[in-house]
């Protein structure tokens, strides 16, 4: 084998494993993502859900509206709401998870600066209840219509 051979070789041979490296590594988290508690689980998507909607990616946290609400009102609608809202949505921080057996119960320290003209210019903490139900193998935000 010469020296450009050799090199080809090692090259595809270090791809192989980088490749079952990755694989391991998503089967082990995926295993371990099994083993969450609904808590857990619930914890992590409302802290995921709550990031999209900071970053305006809103057409991402209605992904995680419950299907039923999704059926009634439209991802444009859904943008419009929150892109009407009279504050700008700087943190937020899931403080309580508390489940039964189909639901979740958030507790949400979000932190907001208002964006209408106002003499009030400090920063907004408000505690917010979310819900989160269990339906088809998946956990979804229950949103109000």
């Amino acid at each position: 084998m010469n020296k450009k051979e050799h090199t080809v070789y090692f090259r595809a041979a270090r791809r192989s494993a980088l490749m079952c490296a990755a694989l391991a590594t998503s089967v082990i988290s995926g295993c371990a993502s099994m083993n969450a508690t609904p808590q857990d689980t619930v914890r992590q998507l409302a802290t995921q859900r709550w990031q999209h909607i900071i970053e305006g990616k809103f057409d991402k946290a209605y992904e995680m509206t419950v299907p039923s609400f999704r059926k009634l009102k439209t991802k444009e609608n859904f943008t419009i709401g929150m892109m009407a809202t009279s504050v700008k949505w700087q943190s937020a921080e899931v403080i309580k998870v508390s489940c039964e057996t189909q639901s979740c119960k958030v507790t949400v320290k979000a932190v907001s600066q208002i964006v209408l003209p106002t003499r009030f210019k400090g920063p907004l903490v408000s505690g917010l209840d979310e819900t989160w139900i269990f339906e088809d193998g998946h956990w979804w935000k229950l949103e109000a219509l």
